[in-house]
C-alpha cells in the first residue's frame, strides 16, 4: 500500500508521526511517501527517510496516497488534497470537533482516530498523557514566573496527566496539594492561597458549558499573578473553569482578571524530539496492522477507532 506521511506545519509544532527508525517492518511490503521537510522540526532530514527506504515527495503527492498519516488533524485545504475513499490516520477527537467530522464526510474520507486505539483493558495505545502533564506543569511554573519552591500548586484530577504534573512539580521542589472529588466541588475553599491551579480532569460532555467548578467570580480568591493551567485537550473550549479557553504552542497564555490562563492544545509539543520518539514507537505497529488487512477485515481494536465516510 502507498502511505503518505504528512508534515505537521502549525506554527511551533515540530513533531512528526513516524521516525525512520520505526519503518523497517512497514516498508517490507508497503511504500511510504514522506512530505518534504516532515521531520526537520525534530532533526530528521529528508535524506534519513530516503536511507530508510521511503520516498520524499511534495505535499500534494503525500496527501494523494490511499492512507495518510498525520499526528495532528489536517486543515480543510489539506483534506481537499485527499482522494474520496482514502483513509486518514490521525489524532482527531471528533466528539469535540463536529466541524472536522462534517468535513471528513463532505470529502468522503474515512478516518481512524489514534486516540481511540485501545488495548484489551481499554487503555490508549497511542498516547502521551504523562508528557502532557509534565510539560504543562513546567510551563505553568514558568508562566507564574517566580521561585518554584515557593509556589503552592493544587491539582484537580488523579490520572496519568495529573501524575505527570506532580512529577514535574516535585522536581522543582514545589508544594503540591491533590484535590479529591469532594474538594473540587468546593473550590471557593481551596482557591485562596493557591499560586497555580492545575486542571487535569476529563470533564464529562454532559457537564461542559453547564457546570463550572471555578467561576469567573472565584478568580478574585486567588493570589495576584496566579495561574490556571488546563491540561486536558478540549478543542470545543468547554472546561470546568469558566474563563478557560484553548490556547496553542504559538499563543500559549492570556491573562484575565489578573490571573494567567493556559490550556494548550498540544502541551507535549514543548518536548518534540522525545515525544516524536514515543509516538513513532506506538504508531508503527498499529499502522502495520492497518495496512496488512483489507478494510473490511481490520482487527477489532482498529475497527472501533474507524469512522467510514458515507457514499
Amino acid at each position: 500500500m502507498k502511505i503518505g506521511l504528512a508534515l505537521d506545519d502549525r506554527r511551533k509544532e515540530k513533531r512528526v508521526a513516524l521516525r525512520p527508525e520505526e519503518l523497517g517492518e512497514l516498508l517490507k511490503k508497503n511504500q511510504l511517501y514522506v512530505e518534504r521537510g516532515a521531520g526537520l522540526g525534530v532533526g530528521i532530514t529528508d535524506a534519513e527517510y530516503r536511507q530508510a527506504g521511503a520516498h520524499v515527495v511534495s505535499k500534494a503527492h503525500a496527501y494523494a496516497c490511499p492512507l495518510v498519516v498525520k499526528l495532528r488533524e489536517p486543515n480543510e485545504t489539506e483534506l481537499k488534497m485527499m482522494r474520496p475513499g482514502s483513509t486518514l490516520f490521525s489524532m482527531l477527537h471528533l466528539n469535540n470537533r463536529l466541524n472536522l467530522a462534517r468535513l471528513l464526510q463532505r470529502y468522503r474520507i474515512n478516518s481512524i482516530a489514534m486516540e481511540k486505539i485501545k488495548d484489551p483493558l481499554g487503555e490508549r495505545i497511542i498516547e502521551d498523557l504523562h508528557e502532557v502533564g509534565y510539560w504543562g506543569m513546567m510551563k505553568g511554573l514558568e508562566l507564574w514566573g517566580r521561585n518554584p519552591s515557593k509556589a503552592t500548586v493544587k491539582i484537580m484530577g488523579c490520572g496519568r496527566i495529573a501524575f505527570g504534573a506532580i512529577q514535574a512539580a516535585s522536581r522543582k521542589q514545589t508544594r503540591v496539594i491533590l484535590l479529591n472529588k469532594r474538594e473540587i466541588n468546593e473550590m471557593y475553599k481551596h482557591l485562596p492561597g493557591t499560586d497555580i491551579l492545575v486542571d487535569g480532569l476529563t470533564w464529562p460532555a454532559e457537564l461542559r458549558g453547564k457546570i463550572y467548578l471555578v467561576t469567573r467570580r472565584m478568580l478574585r480568591l486567588m493570589r495576584p499573578g496566579a495561574a490556571l493551567i488546563g491540561l486536558v485537550s478540549n478543542p470545543a473550549g468547554k472546561y470546568p473553569i469558566e474563563t478557560m479557553r484553548p490556547t496553542t504552542l504559538s499563543d500559549i497564555s492570556y491573562k484575565m482578571n489578573g490571573v494567567i490562563h493556559a490550556a494548550c492544545w498540544g502541551w507535549s509539543g514543548l518536548d518534540p524530539v522525545n515525544v516524536t520518539r514515543r509516538y513513532s514507537i506506538q504508531i508503527a505497529p498499529v499502522l502495520s496492522d492497518i495496512v496488512k488487512s483489507a478494510p473490511d477485515h481490520l482487527p477489532e481494536y482498529i475497527k472501533q477507532a474507524m469512522l467510514e465516510a458515507k457514499p
